[in-house]
């Protein structure tokens, strides 16, 4: 078994002058008490929170140790990814912005765009930081920084850098995916109903593991036809958490053109607008909506709610979700076991969307130019800090419920291998995400105007599901909206 090996913690040990004399170093500028000041709003919950405060006060007693520099790196819970993203681009103009956030990269499209052709008035590009002659990858041992970009899973990567301006602006932190969670009981009663050659564990293990997006309706279909013979409580045999989700992987699964930056314009488009494209987009949205009708699946777009409340009262059979928020489909009263595999796909085409945080950092025009850039070079290394091999690893399996690391390097380590022989119910998860799905992730154009998509074909699948608009009309309303945001 490969074992990783991290580089010790060159702590400073010189006590007395030497060390009143590091101290003295401080180049905090015109910052508050002289220190420099790292703002970072987040998403995260209780379980994250309490390792990034442990990461935190780790890297600010290191940095002063090793550099004699006070520096305060102040945490927010900001809400959603929603909430921050109105909260920066609002903060724009008034200075009230953090040096660090977590964003989603349709998001940073956004932020982009507000800089006009002021390059960099805003938003960081991340290349600017990885081959820095005094703090690049490398120059700060005792922050463990020695895996470089490199070591970024390439997929993680090249999500954050697919804008209209060439560069990094997104730098990933924790990710996760899609995945589908199952009833074991009961699909180990509905199987055998459906293929009477699935009547061993290992049987129905292979086929769930190899299951089609067809071949996955039909198993529901057998449940509703079979409702009898399964749980009383089951209202709908599958539930789709992310409306948005589901057309934009079954697109690319299709491979039915979504979105683009033209070439020429260096605006986004989108692909499925006319011809051959919105005919077969059209004909997936009919296929979902026949599967509705049917009683085979909803999506949370319809209910109003997670699947994973569904899931957890036995009201449905599947609940496909975010590994990220695989916690909330495990029963606390271990009423039933929960098995994990991944979501069926279409045209024998895994490929998966990406989510998770990653992580933008931004610069403050209310802030001297010297302020700013010690302040995004501190946010750096604290960035170098969080994703190195060993943190990146521990902030997942200790503090989240379901997030992957990012690096590599982080797959080879005793956390990683402690965590899938003793994680259980996440370590299932993990092993999906990073054997199973194994890197097969889509990127989908970001520009200004991509979130609007993204949301606005999550509302097709509500619409037409629910029978408030047609085919057409919820087309050409998503079309028209999206384009309204595309400037």
């Amino acid at each position: 078994m490969k074992k990783a090996k991290f580089l010790t913690l060159s702590l400073c040990t010189v006590l007395g002058i030497g060390f009143l004399t590091s101290c003295a170093k401080n180049p905090g500028g015109d910052t508050p008490n002289g220190k420099i000041e790292v703002t970072f709003w987040h998403t995260f919950g209780q379980g994250v929170q309490e390792q990034l405060d442990v990461k935190i006060n780790d890297f600010e007693r290191i940095i002063l140790e090793e550099e004699g520099v006070e520096v305060n790196v102040t945490p927010a819970y900001q809400g959603s990814y929603d909430d921050i993203s109105s909260k920066i681009s609002k903060g724009f103009a008034v200075g009230n912005i953090p040096t660090l956030a977590i964003a989603y990269p349709d998001h940073v499209a956004d932020y982009l765009y507000n800089e006009g052709k002021d390059y960099g008035k805003y938003v960081v590009n991340f290349e600017n930081y990885f081959d820095h002659a005094d703090y690049g990858y490398g120059k700060n041992p005792y922050l463990n920084d020695g895996q470089d970009e490199n070591d970024i899973i390439q997929a993680f990567l090249d999500e954050g850098r697919q804008f209209v301006r060439e560069g990094t602006y997104c730098f990933p932190f924790m990710k996760s995916s899609e995945v589908m969670f199952y009833n074991v009981e009961q699909i180990n009663q509905l199987l055998p109903l459906h293929d009477a050659s699935l009547n061993s564990e290992s049987a129905i293990t292979e086929f769930l593991n190899n299951m089609s997006w067809d071949e996955f309706l039909a198993v529901c279909q057998t449940a509703v036809d079979n409702k009898d013979k399964l749980v009383n409580t089951m209202a709908t045999p599958a539930y789709y958490d992310s409306d948005s989700n589901l057309f934009i992987s079954k697109m690319f699964q299709n491979e039915i053109p979504y979105s683009s930056i033209n070439s020429e314009t260096q605006k986004g488009q989108i692909d499925f607008e006319s011809g051959e494209a919105n005919t077969r987009a059209k004909a997936m949205v009919q296929s979902f909506k026949t599967a509705y009708d049917n009683g085979l699946l909803t999506t949370k777009g319809c209910e109003g709610t997670y699947g994973s409340n569904a899931f957890i009262a036995e009201e449905t059979l599947f609940s496909i979700g975010s590994s990220g928020g695989s916690g909330y489909n495990f029963p606390d009263s271990c009423s039933f076991t929960v098995g994990v595999c991944r979501v069926p796909e279409s045209n024998n085409n895994p490929l998966y969307v990406s989510q998770g945080p990653s992580l933008c950092m931004l610069r403050n025009t209310s802030l001297s130019s010297e302020v700013n850039e010690k302040n995004l070079e501190y946010a750096w290394k604290f960035v170098k800090w969080l994703t190195n091999t060993r943190n990146n690893i521990e902030l997942c399996v200790r503090g989240s419920e379901g997030y992957v690391p990012v690096r590599e390097s982080s797959y080879e380590t005793e956390i990683y291998f402690d965590f899938l022989e003793n994680g259980e119910n996440y370590a299932k998860v993990a092993n999906i995400v990073v054997d199973e799905i194994d890197g097969h992730y889509l990127s989908t154009a970001v520009f200004k105007g991509s979130a609007t998509l993204r949301d606005q074909v999550g509302g097709i699948i509500s619409a037409v599901l629910l029978g408030s608009s047609t085919i057409d009309e919820a087309f050409a309303d998503a079309i028209n909206n999206t384009k309204l945001q595309i400037v």
